[in-house]
C-alpha cells in the first residue's frame, strides 16, 4: 500500500470536510447578516444557520430586520426558514427547491437593542413623501388667525416668479418642435413621386400592344391609385389627430396657474381650503412613513427581479456575440421554489395567525414558464386577512396584480394632520383595508380605501387662534364616529404619485368657507385676478403660436389633397377613356 500517495489526499479530504463541517455555517451567516443589513439599512439579528451536504439542505432560524426609520423596533421578523434541495439539478448547478418553509413571519415588533447601524447610508426621502409632508405643512395654523382683507393690494406679482409662464415656455419650445416633425410629415412630395411613378407606368401601360397585358396594368393601376389615396388619407388622420393631442399640454398650465394662486394666497396668509389640499395636511403625515416603507420594498423586490426575455435579448445584442439558450425536456431554472409555505401573525396586541403559500420564485421565469403567485389567508373572530399576489415575467414585459383586504382590525389609535397645525385623534373603534395594486413594467396602478367605524373622533384645535375657525373645526367633527382614508397611486415604482382623499375634509372644507366666508373668495377672486394679468401675454403667444401652426398644418395638408385629388381623378378618367369596353371595369373613387 502506497501510503506516500494516499494520505496525503485523505487529509486533504479530511480539511475540506472539517471546514465544511465547522467554518461555511458560521461564513454563510456572516454574509448573509451583511447582505441583509446592507439591502434593510438596519441592524439584522440571525440566530443560527444549518446547511447540510450530504443531503442538500438549508435551514436558518431567528432572523431579525431592525427597522432603520424606527430604532427600537423591528421591520419583520421570523422563526425559520428552511428547505433541501433537488440532487439531480445540483449537478447541473442549478438549485432547485421543491418545498420550502417560512414560519413565524410578524412584522413591526418591538426590540431591545438599537436597530441603527454606525456607518449605515443616510436613506434618501423619495420625492413623494417630501411632498406630502410638503402639503401637510403648507396648512399651518399660525397663518389662520392672520386673515387680511384686501391683501392682494399690496402685493405685485412678476412673471419671472410664476410656475406658470415657466411652463408656458416649456410648451412653447416643444410645440414648435413637434410642429416642425408633423410639418416636415405632411410634406407632400413623397406622395408626389408615388403619383409620378404611377403616371409613369400608365404612359408604359397605353404604349403596351398587347390587350391582356394592357388589362393587367390598368387594373394594377387602380389598385396602386387607391393605396396612395388609402395612405395619404390615414396620414393625415394621424398628423390632425397628434396635432389636437399637443392641446392637453395645456392641462399641465392650468395646475401650474392654480398653484400660482394658491403659493399667492399663501403670501397674503390665505390657505387653500379645497379637499385636496386638506385632505393632504390630515392624512399625509400618517401616509408618508407607511407608503415610503411599501415603496421601498416593492422597488428592491422589482430591483432584484429578473428581467424579461426580450430585455434579455437586447443586452445579448448589445455584446459582440450573442448567447443562444437551447432548451431541454425538463429543463430547470438556475434557482427555483416551486412552493414556499408561509405562516406567522399579524398584530401585536391581539395576533391573527395567518398561513399560505408562495409559488414559482426563480430567477428564470422564461424558462420555468409559470408566474409567481402568492395566496395568504387568516380568520380569528370578526377578524379576516386575504392577500392575492400575481406576477407574470414569462412574456415580454413584467405584469402583476396585487390585492390585500384586512377587516377587523382594533384601531388603538391613530393621529390625523400635524403638530403645530390641526387635525384629529382617532380612538377605538374597527378598521377595514381593501387596496389592490397593478404593475406593468416599472408603472403601476392602484387604490386603497381604509374605513375605521365605531371609533372616538377628538378635533385637535388647541393650536388654532382664529376663534370662529376653531369654533367652525369642532362643530365640524362632533359626534363623528366614523373616518375614510383614500389613496390613489400612479406613476412609477420609483416615482408614484400619490392622491389622498378623506371624508374629514369635506367637513373641514365647509368649516372653513363658514369661519371665512366672502373674505376668502374676495382674496381667492384678487389673486387669481392678478395671476392671470401676469400670465396673460404667454398665455396669449402660445394661444398665438398652437393656432397660426394648426392653420399652417391645415392648408399644408389641403393643398397636398387638392394636388391629388385633381392627379388622381385625372387618371382614372384616362383609365376609363382607354379601356376598351366590357374588359375594364373602374370603380369611383373620392378624393
Amino acid at each position: 500500500m502506497r501510503w506516500s500517495y494516499i494520505l496525503p489526499r485523505f487529509i486533504f479530504l479530511a480539511l475540506i470536510w472539517v471546514f465544511f463541517f465547522f467554518a461555511f455555517d458560521p461564513i454563510l451567516k456572516w454574509s448573509l447578516r451583511k447582505g441583509i443589513e446592507k439591502a434593510a439599512g438596519a441592524r439584522v439579528e440571525i440566530a443560527g444557520v444549518k446547511t447540510s451536504f450530504l443531503h442538500p439542505s438549508f435551514d436558518m432560524t431567528g432572523v431579525t430586520i431592525g427597522n432603520a426609520k424606527e430604532e427600537y423596533s423591528n421591520l419583520v421578523e421570523f422563526s425559520e426558514v428552511k428547505f433541501n434541495i433537488a440532487g439531480a439539478p445540483l449537478l447541473e448547478k442549478k438549485f432547485v427547491i421543491n418545498e420550502a418553509s417560512l414560519s413565524g413571519l410578524k412584522f413591526g415588533t418591538p426590540r431591545k437593542t438599537s436597530a441603527k447601524l454606525l456607518l449605515a447610508k443616510k436613506e434618501e426621502t423619495p420625492q413623494f413623501v417630501k411632498d406630502l409632508k410638503k402639503e401637510s405643512g403648507d396648512m399651518a395654523a399660525d397663518r389662520m388667525g392672520d386673515i387680511k382683507t384686501g391683501a392682494a393690494k399690496d402685493l405685485t406679482v412678476s412673471a419671472d416668479s410664476l410656475s406658470s409662464v415657466k411652463v408656458y415656455g416649456e410648451l412653447q419650445k416643444k410645440y414648435e418642435e413637434q410642429f416642425a416633425a408633423l410639418k416636415e410629415k405632411a410634406d407632400f412630395k413623397p406622395y408626389q413621386a408615388r403619383m409620378d411613378e404611377i403616371k409613369k407606368k400608365y404612359e408604359e401601360a397605353r404604349a403596351e400592344k398587347n390587350p391582356l397585358k394592357q388589362v393587367k396594368s390598368y387594373a394594377a393601376l387602380q389598385k396602386d391609385v387607391k393605396k396612395l389615396t388609402d395612405d395619404f388619407q390615414k396620414d393625415r388622420k394621424l398628423i390632425e389627430e397628434t396635432a389636437a393631442g399637443l392641446k392637453e399640454g395645456v392641462k399641465a398650465a392650468e395646475e401650474a396657474r392654480k398653484n400660482d394662486i394658491d403659493a399667492l394666497m399663501g403670501k397674503m396668509k390665505m390657505p387653500a381650503l379645497d379637499t385636496k389640499s386638506l385632505a393632504g395636511m390630515l392624512a399625509g403625515p400618517a401616509i408618508a412613513d407607511k407608503t415610503q416603507t411599501a415603496f421601498k420594498w416593492l422597488a428592491m423586490a422589482r430591483k432584484y427581479m429578473p428581467d424579461n426575455s426580450q430585455k434579455q435579448i437586447l443586452k445579448a445584442d448589445a455584446k459582440r456575440g450573442r448567447v443562444v439558450h437551447f432548451p431541454k425536456l425538463n429543463a430547470y431554472p438556475s434557482f427555483l421554489i416551486k412552493r414556499m409555505a408561509v405562516s406567522g401573525e399579524l398584530g401585536l396586541d391581539a395576533p391573527l395567525d395567518y398561513s399560505g403559500s408562495i409559488e414559482g420564485i426563480t430567477t428564470q421565469p422564461q424558462i420555468y414558464g409559470k408566474p409567481l403567485t402568492a395566496s395568504i389567508k387568516g380568520a380569528k373572530g370578526n377578524r379576516a386577512l386575504d392577500f392575492k399576489a400575481l406576477l407574470d415575467n414569462t412574456g415580454t414585459s413584467m405584469k402583476g396584480d396585487l390585492s390585500l383586504k384586512y377587516s377587523g382590525m382594533a384601531v388603538t389609535g391613530l393621529t390625523l394632520g400635524k403638530p403645530g397645525s390641526f387635525g384629529a385623534s382617532v380612538t377605538g373603534g374597527t378598521g377595514a383595508f381593501n387596496g389592490n395594486l397593478a404593475l406593468a413594467g416599472e408603472n403601476i396602478k392602484g387604490e386603497a380605501l381604509f374605513n375605521i367605524a365605531g371609533a372616538k373622533v377628538a378635533p385637535d384645535t388647541e393650536s388654532i387662534k382664529f376663534a370662529p375657525l376653531k369654533t367652525a373645526v369642532m362643530n365640524s367633527m362632533s359626534g363623528l364616529s366614523s373616518v375614510s382614508i383614500g389613496v390613489k397611486i400612479a406613476g412609477t415604482l420609483k416615482a408614484p404619485i400619490l392622491a389622498l382623499t378623506t371624508d374629514l375634509a369635506d367637513k373641514l372644507s365647509g368649516a372653513f368657507k363658514n369661519a371665512f366666508g366672502a373674505e376668502l373668495e374676495k382674496a381667492k377672486a384678487e389673486a387669481q385676478a392678478k395671476v392671470d394679468a401676469a400670465l396673460k401675454p404667454y398665455k396669449a403667444k402660445l394661444d398665438a403660436l398652437t393656432s397660426s401652426k394648426q392653420q399652417e398644418l391645415k392648408d399644408k395638408l389641403d393643398a397636398g389633397q387638392k394636388s391629388l385629388s385633381g392627379s388622381g381623378e385625372g387618371l382614372l378618367k384616362n383609365l376609363k377613356d382607354q379601356a376598351a369596353p366590357g374588359k375594364i371595369k373602374l370603380p369611383k373613387f373620392k378624393f
